[in-house]
């Protein structure tokens, strides 16, 4: 009995030395997320957040609001995704089923996790709470999300960020070319007039960020790569979102051969899920 008191009035300090810890967290390095489990997609780690701008929300599906504001969340992370935003969902939910049939039935296509003392290291008292972590790993932001200055901060953060490839590097002397490296059409043509430098001596710029591009491409196919047994609709995603944006370039040409190859795979296997996800299919064949 006394072991048990004890296990209480520790548990209890520790909360309350979370919240105490977290305070005012604006200004301040944001906290580690710690998840019980993963309802989506493959595990997050810091190095899928650095130097990403990220939003966390913390949430649950017996609060009404959250509910409420669940399609609104789904069509910000649609806008601002392909400009580098990581959206991180954290459910207080205790039952991963329970969690894992409400994504579904909404749609929700990003991020989600069952908390595991997350919550208490933000020091949210409330739900719905959003908090926006800028690329350097700073609390820029935190309120409800339907408060109009929150869809402004993440604009303004991805804008201070830079293009998703090169979240927080110095363009230098390339910045001239910020607007078409976020990717598109004129994406390519970008990256071959910096890659012409980058075999200057001088150019420290030009080479870092070719290796930046490169690298993070072939992160991204990587993911993608992992993701194909147990999400194939999530790797489509990806290699689709590589060919629309990024292509034309050496390290982007697998993935238009590995997109229809899953593709035909998931409409011979699987055909209801394309309609389901509502997936953006490529025009090219």
């Amino acid at each position: 009995m006394k072991n048990a008191r004890k296990l209480v009035v520790f548990f209890i300090m520790l909360v309350y030395a979370a919240n105490l810890f977290a305070g005012n967290l604006i200004g301040k390095n944001a906290p580690n997320i710690v998840v019980d489990q993963w309802i989506t997609r493959a595990n997050l780690d810091a190095e899928d957040l650095r130097g990403k701008v990220v939003v966390v929300e913390f949430w649950a599906t017996w609060c009404h609001s959250c509910v409420e504001f669940v399609p609104h969340l789904i069509e910000l992370n649609n806008k601002y995704s392909p400009k580098g935003l990581v959206f991180v969902s954290i459910s207080q939910d205790r039952s991963a089923d329970l969690v894992r049939d409400f994504i579904k039935e909404k749609g929700i296509n990003y991020h989600v996790a069952i908390d595991r003392g997350t919550a208490d290291w933000f020091g949210v008292t409330c739900y719905p709470t959003a908090f926006v972590i800028d690329h350097n790993g700073f609390v820029i932001w935190k309120g409800f999300p339907w408060d109009k200055s929150f869809e402004k901060t993440i604009s303004k953060a991805l804008d201070r960020a830079g293009p998703p490839l090169l979240a927080g590097v110095d363009l230098g002397e390339f910045k001239k070319y910020k607007k078409q490296l976020y990717g598109g059409k004129d994406f390519s043509k970008a990256y071959q007039k910096i890659a012409s430098y980058a075999s200057d001596a001088d150019s420290q710029f030009a080479k870092k960020i070719i290796n930046c591009i490169d690298n993070n491409i072939n992160n991204m196919i990587r993911n993608a790569d992992m993701l194909k047994e147990d999400d194939p609709v999530a790797a489509l995603e990806i290699y689709a979102n590589i060919v629309n944006s990024y292509s034309g370039i050496k390290s982007s040409e697998s993935a238009i051969n590995k997109y229809h190859q899953l593709k035909k795979y998931i409409e011979i296997a699987q055909p209801t899920l394309l309609v389901a996800k509502k997936i953006q299919l490529l025009d090219t064949e």
